[in-house]
């Protein structure tokens, strides 16, 4: 969905709304992928001040993603905004001092899936977790601990495992 900002920057009307459901079965974004089975929701505004293009808008999605704790798939809500300038990416020197909050265009127009899907996979947590309380797996034996408790006994030593490859470092910091 490319939209063209020239066009809104000449018309009277400065603003335009934007309220329109997104189909996108996956968010590939260099490698890792995020399911997403439910349209995207968007609402919000494009407007201009003073010759300058804002975008105002609120991103609603269930997406699939797996627990970092136990591995079980599970839908997380993200509910997130987006308020940034929008800058054309040749307009903008080198050394300027950037703001956080620029989204760049080229062309005179935008490609608003695009940004869409790069504001979901910056908001969604590096750590999914499914709920509070989630145990996580065993580390010897690998049972989920939210469903049985395992037998293992895990025997906390006193001195950390140690990386052969590093003995020589550790032998080397003992001598100091």
């Amino acid at each position: 969905m490319k939209i063209d900002l020239a066009t809104i920057k000449k018309e009277k009307k400065n603003q335009v709304d934007l309220n329109f459901l997104l189909n996108l079965d996956t968010i590939d974004y260099y490698g890792d992928e995020i399911k997403v089975p439910s349209p995207v929701s968007v609402t919000g505004k494009l407007y201009v001040i003073d010759e300058r293009l804002y975008i105002t808008c609120n991103i609603k999605a269930d997406l699939q993603v797996g627990c970092s704790r136990c591995l079980k798939s599970f839908t997380y809500e993200l509910d997130e905004k987006v308020n940034a300038e929008l800058v054309r990416e040749e307009s903008v020197i080198e050394n300027d001092n950037l703001e956080d909050d620029l989204i760049f265009y080229q062309n005179d127009e935008i490609e608003l899936v695009e940004m869409i899907k790069e504001s979901i996979f910056i908001n969604v947590p590096l750590k999914t977790i499914c709920k509070d309380n989630c145990k996580g797996l065993c580390v010897q034996c690998g049972k989920d601990l939210n469903v049985e408790d395992c037998q293992c006994v895990i025997e906390e030593e006193e001195e950390e495992i140690l990386d052969p490859r590093l003995a020589k470092l550790k032998e080397l910091l003992q001598d100091d």
